[in-house]
């Protein structure tokens, strides 16, 4: 469900070397990118922001709906026309 909340949100996965087994998902935005790794063993996420190598942590812990997601995230930037 989660990779599904994260696809929503405009997150697509990367191969990225983790310290641990899981998927890292990115998404750029206007002013950083956002950087989402979930572990392959816990209900828990890392969202970080900044650079994709020296982003900072903003959130570890569980996500229990795509609202609580989405309150984590800053609104993606618009779609040019």
């Amino acid at each position: 469900m989660l990779a599904t909340w994260l696809h929503h949100a405009g997150f697509f996965p990367i191969r990225w070397p983790a310290a641990a087994p899981g998927t890292t998902y990115v998404r750029p935005g206007a002013t950083e990118l956002r950087r989402v790794f979930v572990p392959q063993h816990t209900d828990e996420v890392e969202i970080y922001a900044g650079p994709l190598a020296e982003g900072r942590l903003c959130y570890r812990g569980p996500i229990r709906s795509e609202a609580e997601l989405r309150q984590w995230l800053p609104a993606p930037r618009p779609q040019a026309a």
